[in-house]
């Protein structure tokens, strides 16, 4: 690891920038030797990128986690998770807004897929589990208790008409 600082920031912080020996670069406040501060860059070797707060080498507090693969996560951080509320963006156009705990999708969420489809409801160690809305796209509603991501209690209204209510 190779620091170099560039400016004092204010008496405990340090405003520089660390080349990590597998290509991996920060640049912004350091305290200490460690990532420590607002709005400090990290680049990995990969390509991908996480731009916000850090607390002791950890990320923590808001910031945005973008993945070589195109993917991103906006929002909340604890201990290194996406942990809070944030927005995960897929590259393929789906998204997800909503509670995360510990990098998973738990909590209060919905959930856009590019086909048009959108779930709005709760969510356990990311699949749809509770209460939820699920819209297709077609036109048809599920609205009910979820099980696992599978529907499991509820009432199916097809865009014809139909109606399904029962366990599923």
């Amino acid at each position: 690891m190779v620091f170099s600082s560039t400016k004092k920031s204010n008496k405990e912080n340090t405003a520089g920038t660390i080349n990590y020996a597998n290509g991996d670069t920060y640049q912004g406040e350091i305290k200490d030797g460690k990532k420590h501060g607002s709005d400090g860059t990290y680049t990995y070797s990969s390509g991908s990128t996480y731009v916000g707060d850090w607390n002791e080498d950890i990320r923590h507090g808001k910031g945005k986690l973008t993945w070589s693969s195109g993917d991103s996560y906006d929002g909340d951080f604890d201990t290194g998770k996406e942990h809070g509320q944030g927005t995960f963006r897929w590259s393929n156009g789906n998204v997800y807004e909503g509670e995360f705990v510990l990098g998973q999708r738990h909590g209060w969420g919905k959930m856009t897929w590019t086909s048009g489809n959108v779930y709005e409801g709760q969510w356990e160690d990311g699949k749809k589990h509770g209460k939820g809305t699920y819209r297709y796209a077609s036109g048809g509603v599920y609205e009910g208790e979820w099980r696992e991501d599978g529907r499991y209690n509820g009432t199916m209204k097809w865009s014809s008409g139909d109606v399904y209510e029962g366990d599923f």
